[in-house]
């Protein structure tokens, strides 16, 4: 949908940029280039060296599962952080200085880094930002993990360690959201996306957010299985905020959008070299935030 405004309201050519670390799912692939060619717009796609990124996801789940830890979570994902690197390494080449993302407000999820001892930030300028104080909290956090838990220090720390610095020091010189200056209406851009592009859904789920990304049903099924809800909740419950949804509509939606995607969960497992019969085996064998969740 931001390139649809970039080309179609603000009259721009822009050229998009995906970072493939192993978790771009064929489906991604299949909607980038729909949408792409319907644009007539260049895709520049960086590769990572696919067998390493997987092992080292494999490498720290295997870790977590043998002492779970919330806030460690975001370490599966770490790998993928090396966008803002190699996107200032495609700026220099193509000598464009614009810098124009998609994420939107709704987004926001601080609850992932509550996990690590950080309060959520309600007044910060972006949805991916963390004050300095924030920064050291989680710097602490994860030091003290790898303290508790030596699995960790395997071949993937030098990747973490460079994602770290990718994420939260990489300059992001004029760098802007769409939806800061746009409205973000769910009915609206399916409507424009599905009808115009077709943009190809996931039949295991009935929403079309983040369903290109292949870490997304392990990790809401971690947050589900332990703590009672997901990124879902947060993403409908900001809407409900903002007036777009009604609270019922919102837990309607959570009902459904909750439901674990098995096939989702077998091409994540298998695609890091993990058996998922065994590895689903143990997250349901882990005991839940709350005894309430028992029952």
């Amino acid at each position: 949908m931001g390139l649809h405004l970039l080309v179609h309201r603000y009259g721009m050519k822009p050229v998009s940029f995906t970072y493939d670390w192993g978790m771009v799912t064929p489906l991604a692939r299949r909607n980038i280039a729909r949408i792409c060619g319907a644009l007539g717009i260049e895709n520049i796609l960086v590769s990572a060296d696919i067998g390493k990124k997987r092992k080292y996801i494999r490498q720290n789940i295997q870790a977590w599962m043998r002492k779970p830890d919330l806030g460690m979570i975001p370490l599966f994902m770490a790998g993928d952080k090396w966008f803002f690197y190699y996107l200032n390494q495609v700026r220099k080449e193509t000598g464009i200085s614009l810098n124009v993302w998609s994420g939107n407000q709704f987004e926001n999820t601080d609850f992932k880094a509550g996990f690590s001892g950080i309060a959520p930030s309600f007044g910060k300028e972006r949805i991916d930002s963390l004050d300095l104080r924030g920064k050291l909290q989680l710097m602490r956090h994860y030091a003290s993990q790898y303290l508790l838990n030596p699995r960790y220090i395997n071949a993937s720390v030098p990747d973490t360690l460079g994602s770290y610095w990718a994420y939260y020091l990489e300059p992001r010189n004029d760098y802007h959201l769409i939806f800061d200056y746009e409205d973000w209406n769910e009915e609206q851009i399916e409507g424009i996306i599905i009808d115009q592009y077709g943009f190809e859904r996931d039949p295991e789920t009935a929403s079309t957010w983040r369903i290109g990304d292949g870490t997304t049903p392990f990790y809401n099924y971690i947050y589900m299985q332990r703590c009672g809800f997901t990124e879902v909740d947060t993403f409908r419950s900001n809407q409900i905020r903002a007036g777009h949804l009604s609270r019922e509509q919102a837990l309607e939606r959570v009902q459904i959008e909750n439901v674990p995607r098995p096939e989702g969960l077998r091409w994540y497992l298998e695609s890091v070299g993990l058996d998922p019969t065994e590895t689903l085996k143990g997250l349901n064998g882990m005991p839940r935030l709350h005894p309430a969740l028992d029952s």
